[in-house]
Formats: structure tokens, C-alpha cells, sequence
């Protein structure tokens, strides 16, 4: 259970910048990660990886379509190789080469968005990415991922220098200090273009700049080679190269910012880098250390001057030195440089560390997984209900499986009995007689739904757990349920999964047609992908099952119960209440419970009938919807087959496709015997089920009339 969460990490390049520091800065903040890296270019986050014991390959990727295409396969033989449990691709190039690999290869994959480059690839790159996180709250939405998350830049963890000891320090990587009151303005960063490195050394030879020096702290990328020779040479013609410093990368930048008087964030765009980026790092250490900023346009604009609040700062113009210098010259004033550094901190101060935007992307990934709780162990009292109703056949098996499992102060098992007729009830008691945490309801008659309302109700504790009489939970379900709800930001409603299997051919061939397994959710294959939205059938963390699930009291309660006037269905129709009610669902797809398929086809069929019927009584479209589809389906081949051999050919390939996925089961379980009765299963059970939503309509429909003849007293108009 406290095995860390697999990840492959896809780097877009192996350079220092904001986004390589970003994933530095969580790796470091966590244990919950077992890490390897992809980088798809050289460069020194290598020796970071290494540095860290993470294990790294160069990919090296071009521009075109072309080689990033090329990357993809590379990326799909090393994922298929070696499967991790998920994969986060760091900024949009890492992106468009892990969506389709990840995509082909059933991975789960998470992509990093920390700039707002390409929009025209937003779409694509939502349609093939599971979960999206965000570095800034703009870049969520530019990102047109549903479930983009912020994961902002951390504030830095530790002391930064003092100004004495900050100045000394950059003295010591070559700034040339006259004076301790000298003013000094700071860029941080990549010497690239786009970062307008140029225009803070134009702004020394404007007015405004004259007092000024500049410390450049940061090297050159592959992708401009020669930058700080040009950038040299600008200030060596603009007659200012004796105010102008080159430090060099330096390890922990921002603990040397304290030193400078003003930190300057120019970022404009170029022909190569026409897009914003989102909110810079720099900008967020120089406010957390009492350091006005100078800025362009944009998030770190937003920032610096939030409506409303006196400015940490001053916004220029992009691509414009002069305003820079008169930007200077208005921080050229101590009192101003203070009132802003005083703002920039007040705004900064709540901003969140490593630690917690660690265990924010950790979250983040293990939901993706669909493995929440991954390197956790949870420690809170869990209450597990059961309902039964003659079931003493399988109640010791479930009690003994169960019991182990309540480890923590606490625990207990709640089974309702709805009125057996057989000794189920006794059996039970005479388990309570040994063990306090079991404790038995008698409550006969009540139904499914009545029954997980009465024991929540008589439950001790906030987390409860179900699962049925007739299953078999393995021996960590309950942890894992319960590792889960110790997340950082705990889902209200934990779906477990169940894994079905039968006696015979005809149970098995039931299994394969009706039921995913649990490997679906953590590696679905392309078509499975594409079959389960299409056709259902794939596990959803909204729509639980009372075979294993967890939830809060809280949820519950907002969820209104389980619906008591449904036979079957309540447990779905429990589930999207939650989510409708505004709480979180997840789905833990180690959770897991086994069961058997019913022995007979009459029996089975029965069952079916009754999910069918508790899906037409909720009057929910996404339950009865699909059931009503499909026999109409039925019906439009049965046509198809009267028409012609186009036709004909059109019927079978339509239901060649819907069968694929059920063969594909039958085939991985090794169950030959179950394959030819595959088709004859998915026909008893979708009719079945159709049959049994069009009873539950109209029992719904006869309610609803039912309620309004007694509105209206009766009275027939």
C-alpha cells in the first residue's frame, strides 16, 4: 500500500528554465514519487536529475512535426517497455509528444501547461491528455483541459540572504559593486530574446537609468547560442558595459535577490516566442523578499498591481527601454522602493511552499492513476455497512474477510438485515458476540437503499465504506479506500472497483459483456478508450457501485441518502447525486472486490431486468437512455438484415465493433469455452436491461401521475 507512484517525467528540453525549476522544486518537496525522466534535449537538468538519483534518457527533438512525431514512437516503445503508473509531460512540447504515446500505449498521462503557447493545439492536446495542471489561473482556462488544476510556482522554502550578505555574494560571481547604496536591478533568467534581457541594459543609457547598475544573472540555451556575447557588445555600444554584470547561473537565485533594489521581468514577445508566459517565478521571489518588480503586460502584471491594492511594483510597456528608465527613476526613491517591497510581501505571503504544491501535483497524479492514497497510509476510522437478506451462505466468508481489515481505533461493521429468512442474522450475532466492531440492525423489509440509510445513520464515524454480502474484498480494500481519503483534499465519494468472474461458459461470456476490470481504469488501450465512451460499460468515479465505495457522511447527506423508492440503481443514482450536490468523486482502482456472475441464464437475466428497472424509476437519461438506445439499435439491425447485403454488412460490422471489447476480455482471461457465446450474451443482457428500463419508466410515469392527482385533491382537470 505505501508504494510510491510510478512516474515518468517528459521534459520539453534539458535547459534551467521556470518550468524545469517548477518540477525541481515539487520532486524535492515529496516522497510519495519514484521518478524517470525523458528529456527531450540536452542540457544541465540532466546532472539535476542526477544529482537526485533520478534515472534520465535524451530524447533529442526537433521543431517539426515531423521529429516530434518520431519522439512519440521513441516515448511509446520506452512506456510500453516499461509501464509507469502515470506520465507528466512538463510543458507543450513534452505534451505533443506524450499525448499520442501515452494515448497508444494505455498510459494515464498528465500535462504541465506553463505558458500560453500554441492555442491552436489546446484541443487536441485536452481530447488526448488525461488531467491538465496549471502553473497560473489564466493558463487553466487558455489550456480548454476540463479538469485543468492549479499548481502555482512555490514560494521559495528557507532564508533568503540578507542585503549585505546578498551583495556580497554577487560580488563574489563577478557584479561589480561601488557602494553599498548603489541601486541594482536584477534579471533572472535565460538569456533568450523573449526574456528582454536588452531592454533592462537600454533602459541604463535613458533617463531615469543613469544611477542604475544591472547584475544578469543567468546563462545561455542551446537555442541561442552566443547571447551574452551580443548582449555584451549592446552594452558596450550604449556606452553602459561598466554598469552592466554577467553572474552566470547561480544555484538557489532567489536568496540572492535581497541584494538588489529592484527586480525587472520584461518579457516580450519575439518571432520565435510569440506567446506570453504565464506568471514568472522571479517576480514571486523578489515580492516574498521585500523587492519591487518591474514588469511587462501580463500575469506578472496582474500580480505585481491586483485592483484594489497598492502596487508592488510598476507595469511598462513590452519591448519599451525608455519606459523602464522611467520606471527606474521613479524606484530611485528609497520611500517608494520600500512601500512597494512592503506590498509585493503582504501579497505573497500566503502564497503556498513546496511541500504543499507537492502534495497538491501528487494528488493530482495519483487521481490520474486512478491509484489515490499511492504512498499514503491512512489512519482514520472507517464504518463498513452491509446489507443482507438471506444470505448465509456467503456472510462468514465476507465476515472473515473482513474483520482483518478493521485495523484502526474505531472501525466498525455495521450489517443491516432486511428480514432474512434463513440464519443469517444469527450468524452475525453470534460474530458480534466475539468481536464489539460488528454490530447487527434488524430492520425488516427494508430494502438495499433502506438498509445503507439506516446503517450510515447508526454509523460512528464521518468515512464509511460498503460493499455487498456476496462479494470478496482483497485483503487491502479497505486500506486502500482508506489511504485515499487521506489525501491533502480528500474526494467526498471513493469508488473502489470490483473484478467479475463465473462458473461455466455462459458466466463467464455474462462477465466479459457486462463488466470492465479493474485494468481498464489504469491502462485503457485506445479502443477501449473509444469503446467505453461510445458504449458505456467502463468503470465512473460518479457512478458508484455498493459492491465498493466510500464516502463521507457529509456527501451523504447533501446527496440525500441512497433513494429508498428505487429496487435497483440507487447506488449510480447515489453517485451522481453526490456530484450534482458539488463534491469531488475519484476512482481508486485497487479497491478492489471480486465476485461471481449468476449460475443460471434465467437468473441472470432477472438481474439485469431489476438494474434496467431501477434505471427507468430514477428517470435519469444517462441511465435508462442507453438501455433504450441499445434495443433500438437491436431493432434497426434486425432491420438492416431484412433490407439488403449492404445492409447486412453495415449490422454485423456495427456489432463486430460493439463486441470487440467483450471478446478481447474473454480472450486476456484465457476463457476459449465463454468466446462463441459472447454474442448471445450481450443480446439476453441489453434486452433484459431495455426491457426492465421500459417497466421502470412506466412505473415512474404512473408515480409522477400518482403525486399530481394527489396535488390537485383529486380533481380530474
Amino acid at each position: 500500500m505505501n508504494r510510491p507512484l510510478r512516474v515518468t517525467v517528459v521534459t520539453t528540453a534539458g535547459i534551467l528554465g521556470g518550468a524545469e525549476l517548477w518540477l525541481l522544486a515539487l520532486l524535492d518537496a515529496t516522497g510519495r514519487l519514484d521518478v524517470d525522466a525523458v528529456m527531450l534535449g540536452k542540457g544541465p537538468l540532466g546532472e539535476q536529475f542526477s544529482r537526485r538519483g533520478i534515472p534520465w534518457v535524451t530524447c533529442p527533438t526537433g521543431r517539426t512535426g515531423a521529429a516530434i512525431a518520431a519522439s512519440a514512437v521513441t516515448v511509446a516503445r520506452r512506456l510500453r517497455a516499461d509501464p509507469p503508473d502515470v506520465v507528466l509531460a512538463n510543458g507543450i512540447k513534452a505534451a505533443c509528444v506524450c499525448g499520442p504515446a501515452a494515448w497508444l500505449t494505455g498510459m494515464r498521462c498528465v500535462w504541465v501547461k506553463h505558458d500560453y503557447s500554441h492555442p491552436r493545439l489546446m484541443r487536441l492536446l485536452a481530447a488526448l491528455i488525461d488531467d491538465c495542471v496549471a502553473t497560473a489561473e489564466g493558463l487553466a482556462v487558455a489550456s480548454r483541459h476540463p479538469r485543468a488544476v492549479l499548481v502555482p510556482f512555490p514560494a521559495p522554502e528557507g532564508t533568503a540572504l540578507s542585503r549585505e550578505a546578498a551583495r556580497q555574494e554577487l560580488a563574489r560571481r563577478g557584479a561589480r559593486l561601488n557602494g553599498h547604496d548603489e541601486p541594482l536591478l536584477l534579471t533572472v533568467s535565460r538569456l533568450v530574446a523573449n526574456k528582454g534581457v536588452d531592454d533592462a541594459i537600454q533602459a541604463l543609457a535613458k533617463p531615469g537609468g543613469e544611477r542604475w547598475r544591472l547584475a544578469v544573472v543567468g546563462g545561455e540555451t542551446p537555442t541561442e547560442p552566443g547571447a551574452q556575447s551580443r548582449l555584451s557588445q549592446l552594452a558596450t555600444d550604449l556606452g553602459v558595459s561598466d554598469r552592466v554584470d554577467f553572474t552566470g547561473w547561480i544555484q538557489d537565485a532567489w536568496r540572492i535577490i535581497p541584494g538588489a533594489d529592484a527586480a525587472a521581468v520584461l518579457t516580450k514577445p519575439t518571432p520565435a516566442e510569440p506567446y506570453p508566459e504565464g506568471f514568472g517565478a522571479v517576480a514571486l521571489e523578489a515580492m516574498r523578499s521585500g523587492v519591487p518588480v518591474i514588469t511587462t503586460p501580463g500575469p506578472v502584471a496582474d500580480r505585481v498591481a491586483e485592483p484594489g491594492a497598492a502596487p508592488a511594483g510598476v507595469a511598462v510597456p513590452a519591448g519599451d527601454p525608455a519606459q523602464v528608465g522611467l520606471a527606474l527613476r521613479r524606484l530611485a526613491d528609497r520611500d517608494t522602493r520600500a512601500a512597494m517591497g512592503a506590498e509585493g510581501h503582504r501579497l505573497t505571503a500566503s502564497h503556498p511552499g513546496p511541500a504543499e504544491c507537492a502534495a497538491r501535483l501528487v494528488q493530482i497524479l495519483s487521481e490520474a492513476a486512478r491509484l489515490p492514497g499511492a504512498g499514503l497510509t491512512g489512519k482514520a476510522p472507517v464504518s463498513v455497512v452491509t446489507t443482507v437478506l438471506n444470505e448465509a451462505g456467503v456472510i462468514d466468508r465476507l465476515l472473515g474477510l473482513l474483520m482483518p481489515q478493521l485495523t484502526e481505533d474505531g472501525d466498525e461493521f455495521v450489517v443491516v438485515d432486511g428480514g432474512s429468512t434463513d440464519d443469517t442474522a444469527d450468524r452475525v450475532e453470534a460474530w458480534a458476540a466475539k468481536d464489539a466492531r460488528i454490530r447487527l440492525l434488524r430492520l425488516p423489509g427494508s430494502g438495499i437503499a433502506a438498509g445503507r440509510n439506516a446503517g450510515v445513520k447508526a454509523a460512528r464515524n464521518s468515512l464509511i465504506a460498503c460493499t455487498d454480502a456476496g462479494c470478496y474484498p482483497d485483503p487491502d480494500w479497505l486500506d486502500r479506500l482508506r489511504a485515499a481519503a487521506a489525501e491533502p483534499v480528500p474526494a467526498a465519494l471513493i469508488t473502489g472497483v470490483y473484478r467479475v468472474d463465473g462458473q461455466g461458459a455462459q458466466a463467464r461470456a455474462m462477465s466479459a459483456v457486462g463488466y470492465p476490470v479493474p485494468e481498464e481504469a489504469r491502462h485503457p488501450g485506445p479502443w477501449t478508450r473509444v469503446h467505453c465512451r461510445l458504449f458505456g460499460r467502463g468503470f465512473d468515479p460518479t457512478m458508484p457501485t455498493g459492491r465498493s465505495m466510500a464516502f463521507t457522511r457529509a456527501a451523504w447527506q447533501d446527496a440525500g441518502g441512497f433513494p429508498e423508492h428505487l429496487r435497483a440503481a440507487e447506488d449510480v443514482l447515489f453517485g451522481r447525486a453526490v456530484a450534482g450536490a458539488g463534491h469531488r468523486a475519484v476512482l481508486a482502482s485497487c479497491a478492489e472486490v471480486r465476485w461471481e456472475q449468476r449460475p443460471t441464464l434465467r437468473r441472470t437475466a432477472a438481474m439485469y431486468f431489476r438494474y434496467g428497472e431501477g434505471g427507468g424509476q430514477s428517470a435519469t437519461p444517462r441511465l435508462w437512455g442507453r438501455d433504450t438506445a441499445r434495443a433500438c439499435a437491436y431493432a434497426v439491425a434486425l432491420a438492416a438484415v431484412l433490407t439488403g447485403p449492404r445492409a447486412r454488412s453495415a449490422a454485423a460490422t456495427a456489432f463486430a465493433a460493439y463486441l470487440s471489447l467483450p471478446l478481447t476480455r474473454a480472450v486476456r482471461r484465457h476463457h476459449w469455452t465463454a468466446l462463441p457465446l459472447v454474442p448471445f450474451a450481450a443480446v439476453v443482457r441489453d434486452l433484459a436491461k431495455a426491457a426492465g428500463a421500459g417497466r421502470g419508466l412506466i412505473e415512474w410515469r404512473r408515480a409522477e401521475g400518482a403525486a399530481t392527482d394527489a396535488t390537485d385533491g383529486g380533481d380530474p382537470r
